[in-house]
């Protein structure tokens, strides 16, 4: 048995391996007043309560591809191989108006009930309406079980009646708050993470009474995810437990927070082999912090450059190895109980909510 160490004998030892140096000089700080320790101890303050991740059983994400459709055919093609390859997720980003055949091509041969569909509408000039119309036209013609169905469709714009067009695509989440824009760095996570809450709450106050627990649960965050590990991992907790209060303050009886990650694009340098080694603990930050889709750009991206089908199959590869190598969707809530993750968590949220408060 060890001896039982307090945290000033820690102290103690630390300033003594520092040779008269403060010990406040390992300190880091992450702007907005947020100081983190060196170490942390149970001695001090930490909150006691269940896995923040505790409602949704072991850890599981869904391995996720982002594709740029143009040509339709080869649209179908891209997304095949991103199947074939693993991914149990596709943003697809729309740039044109779509008509029931048109969705025949794009998704001929894909087995829809086995993943999950995010739609991504940039400029369509298409009423959101007519698009979830005839893309319903094109399931139902093939016999899916719409009611069975799930992913997201991103209007761009938070005015949309998600609720009156919930009748479309009835498992999708149509509430998409894209804060991939708002990403800036460690230092700005506070912003961050409050400009998420201001836009989410935006949907809850655009609806009735009778459309709250409605809309509520087809909210879908998308968050960007830097390469500052641990300030990640708490980003992520920390959405969770904000959006809980809002939600809670809503009086929503059924809350649910739904996370999908996106590596930030300023976080890729022009190295591609840089990227690669970086590709790993960036998605272990998504993961271990709760996202439940995560979206890892090929390593070439950051040079300028269009991803290749190797880029894009080792960006898949990476989230397969950390699930069947390192076993990370064995486990419930990884970060729960860690001093240090569970502290920066508290800081973040403290922080962000007092700006949500003040916007």
């Amino acid at each position: 048995m060890f001896p039982e160490t307090r945290y000033a004998d820690w102290r103690q030892q630390l300033e003594k391996d520092l040779k008269g140096k403060p010990w406040t000089d390992l300190q880091w700080h992450l702007g907005d007043d947020i100081v983190v320790d060196p170490f942390y101890h149970p001695d001090q303050y930490f909150p006691q309560r269940l896995p923040l991740l505790a409602g949704q059983g072991k850890t599981h994400w869904a391995i996720g591809e982002s594709l740029k459709v143009g040509e339709l055919k080869l649209g179908n093609q891209e997304i095949l191989a991103a199947l074939e390859g693993g991914a149990e997720a596709l943003e697809l980003s729309i740039t044109s108006p779509m008509t029931t055949e048109d969705w025949a091509i794009l998704l001929e041969n894909v087995q829809l009930e086995y993943i999950a569909l995010n739609l991504v509408l940039q400029q369509v000039g298409q009423e959101p309406n007519v698009f979830l119309n005839n893309l319903q036209g094109y399931l139902t013609g093939q016999g899916f079980a719409i009611e069975k169905l799930h992913g997201s469709v991103d209007f761009g714009q938070t005015t949309v009646p998600i609720a009156t067009l919930q009748k479309y695509l009835p498992g999708f989440k149509l509430g998409v708050v894209n804060g991939l824009a708002l990403h800036q760095g460690h230092a700005a996570s506070t912003q961050e993470l409050a400009g998420l809450l201001q836009m989410g709450e935006a949907y809850l106050a655009n609806a009735s009474d009778a459309e709250l627990e409605t809309v509520a649960q087809i909210i879908l965050f998308k968050v960007a995810v830097g390469k500052s590990y641990f300030v990640e991992i708490a980003k992520l907790r920390a959405l969770h437990i904000l959006w809980f209060n809002v939600l809670k303050a809503y009086g929503v009886q059924n809350p649910v927070v739904t996370i999908a990650a996106h590596f930030a694009p300023e976080s890729q340098d022009e190295n591609s082999n840089t990227n690669l080694i970086r590709a790993a603990t960036q998605a272990m930050s998504a993961i271990i912090g709760g996202a439940q889709e995560l979206y890892v750009l090929p390593s070439n991206v950051g040079a300028g450059e269009s991803p290749t089908p190797f880029t894009r199959r080792i960006a898949r590869n990476v989230q397969h190895l950390l699930r069947q190598e390192s076993y990370l969707d064995k486990v419930q809530d990884p970060a729960a109980g860690s001093f240090y993750i569970e502290k920066l968590t508290e800081e973040l949220a403290e922080k962000a909510w007092k700006v949500f408060q003040q916007q």
